[in-house]
């Protein structure tokens, strides 16, 4: 379309993205914001092509750059080197900040934060995260400045003072004019309209330029003007996916359309049980699939999760005394190995994007929530609680003994060990809160299972009313009360847990185990099934997937209000992926496997983790 209203909204969208990025790559050069503006026009220009491509954005970035290496170049002008701020983080790239400064003693309690000089505290913020601003020196706690989401969760009061909701970068704080004394130093969006303007005053000059040279400069005989050539800029090649059934290689993943839907798959060939190789795909929401690398029979691997930038997978690997872990390039195929410490517990990556890893670590009398790196460095100890007996223990991997999820801004993460109550913790260490669920036990007993929506957590909580079960709870992180999402479930044989809830088409459906399994199994609740929960919670009704044997069929996340699912699809042990439509009760396969093959062992969507 190319009435000015539609460029109008692209405009306004995503001018604060564009300039910010700008600033960071001309490191203060003020040719940055004509380079921007230029970029607008020549779009403006250009808008009936330029908006039919995938990624106008990056179309207008891509020609801001370029105008901005053009003006340099015509001034002399080098742009300043690009420095981090003290935090260590680049600014739109990095939120997942860690620490500058790491406690001498590893293993020594965490002391509650707020010990900073004079314990002050940006003005505004409450008792909880006052405390965390001064914990670490050089540390800028992205709550306490970014406003939106953290407002939310209870975490700060509003900040008083105007501010540009569409420019919120964390990075930026003197953007806001509570922190800076009145004075607004945000990048400045162009006026859309004083852009439009000064285009076409921009094309009369040029115009009348053009006459003046092509009839020599007052001449009275004027020379006939050749017609100008025409220019078109042709827009990069839209990515694709595969068709369904249809098999490529890494090369041919189309990495920009990555996203929901997609699902990371470990797929075997092998008869099952048998324990052949295993080859890791990508799974695409039409049913391509993309080959990404290959693990030896003697392997053992199993994938963990997900980063959610999408380039890499966490794989344990089981060993005969501990179990180690790895990361899985997905864009190149390398395998990392961690060399982390005995009795590391890694629950996934941080969020957004995945640049360290969260993990729980047991002691002889605490437990301890730890991030590290993705080259398996300790980076810092952000809380503990004291281990009491009977708690769990374990060697390489808690299970469903433990949880700890980072937030989807990255901003805090919330944790806990079956047995105790769950925590939620500033990045920069300390805790926030405790997060109590009324008849959980005492002590309370919970562990985080998955983010509901952004400020929700979806909880598996002790039933103190009937010992040996569990009840699915959602849980905000403000601290206010837990709703409960199912009655207790489970017993003592280990049939009737949930083991996860999601919603999809208007409908909570949650993952249970059962006593079901093929002919010739080991006795014992190995099965699984999909149940649709009541409106009140107080009832539940099993769910039937077409195509799969009834034995097995887990939930592994929703996209588009279809259920992805893994499922049993023949006997002895042979699984598939699909899709479900809870209101229809239709099923569409996106990676089926034949009955002489395991297939997908196990999978993870993105998001999932």
């Amino acid at each position: 379309m190319r009435e000015p209203e539609s460029f109008d909204a692209f405009y306004a969208k995503s001018v604060a993205n564009v300039t910010s990025q700008m600033h960071e790559l001309a490191g203060g050069d003020p040719q940055a914001d004509h380079a921007v503006r230029e970029a607008y026009a020549r779009a403006y220009q250009q808008w009936f092509e330029v908006s039919g491509f995938r990624d106008p954005e990056g179309w207008v970035l891509d020609a801001a750059k370029d105008a901005l290496t053009r003006r340099q170049a015509q001034t002399g002008a080098a742009a300043a080197p690009f420095q981090p701020p003290d935090n260590g983080t680049w600014p739109g790239m990095y939120r997942e900040a860690a620490p500058r400064a790491r406690p001498a003693d590893l293993d020594s309690t965490v002391a509650p934060a707020g010990a900073g000089p004079a314990g002050t505290a940006p003005a505004g913020l409450n008792p909880p995260l006052a405390a965390q601003a001064t914990a670490q020196a050089g540390y800028r706690q992205d709550a306490f400045y970014a406003g939106g989401q953290a407002d939310d969760l209870g975490l700060i009061p509003p900040q008083p003072g105007p501010r540009d909701p569409q420019y919120r970068d964390p990075q930026y704080p003197a953007s806001d004019p509570a922190l800076t004394g009145g004075m607004d130093r945000s990048p400045r969006r162009p006026d859309s309209k004083a852009l439009i303007a000064g285009l076409a005053a921009c094309v009369l000059v040029a115009a009348a330029a053009g006459a003046y040279f092509a009839f020599g400069r007052g001449s009275s005989s004027p020379a006939k003007a050749a017609p100008p050539a025409k220019t078109v800029t042709k827009g990069p090649k839209p990515a694709q996916m595969l068709a369904a059934g249809k098999v490529g290689q890494r090369l041919a993943v189309p990495w920009s359309l990555v996203g929901t839907g997609w699902t990371v798959a470990e797929v075997s060939s092998a008869q099952p049980g048998s324990g052949g190789p295993v080859s890791t795909e990508l799974v695409d929401p039409k049913g391509g699939r993309y080959n990404i690398a290959a693990w030896p029979a003697t392997a053992a691997t199993t994938l963990v999760a997900w980063s959610g930038n999408a380039d890499s997978a966490l794989y344990r690997t089981a060993a005969a005394t501990t179990a180690t872990y790895s990361l899985l390039n997905l864009k190149t195929g390398t395998v990392t190995p961690l060399h982390l410490p005995a009795g590391l517990a890694i629950t996934g990556f941080t969020r957004p994007d995945g640049t360290n890893l969260l993990a729980i670590a047991q002691g002889p009398v605490r437990y301890k929530l730890q991030r590290y790196n993705l080259d398996g460095t300790w980076e810092a100890t952000l809380a503990s609680m004291v281990r009491r007996p009977g708690q769990p223990a374990w060697t390489d991997s808690c299970a469903s003994g433990c949880g700890a999820l980072s937030s989807p801004d990255g901003l805090y993460a919330v944790w806990g060990v079956t047995g105790d109550e769950m925590q939620l913790v500033g990045n920069a260490g300390g805790m926030i809160r405790r997060l109590h669920v009324p008849g959980s036990g005492t002590p309370s007993s919970c562990t985080p299972m998955r983010w509901w929506n952004t400020t929700t957590v979806l909880a598996s909580c002790a039933a103190a009313s009937q010992p040996g079960t569990t009840r699915l709870w959602l849980v905000p992180m403000n601290g206010s009360a837990p709703t409960a999402l199912t009655l207790p479930s489970g017993s003592g044989s280990g049939a009737g847990f949930y083991t996860g809830a999601w919603l999809a088409a208007g409908g909570t459906y949650v993952t249970a185990t059962s006593m079901s399994e093929c002919a010739g199994a080991a006795s014992g609740p190995g099965g699984l099934g999909v149940l649709r929960v009541s409106s009140a919670g107080s009832s539940t009704t099993a769910v039937s997937v077409p195509g799969a044997d009834g034995n097995s069929n887990a939930i592994l996340g929703v996209a588009g209000g279809r259920l992805l699912m893994l499922a049993q699809t023949s006997c002895p042990g042979t699984s598939s992926l699909f899709t479900l439509d809870p209101s229809s009760g239709s099923t569409t396969p996106l990676l089926m496997a034949s009955s002489a093959e395991a297939g997908v062992v196990t999978a993870v969507t993105y998001g999932a983790s």
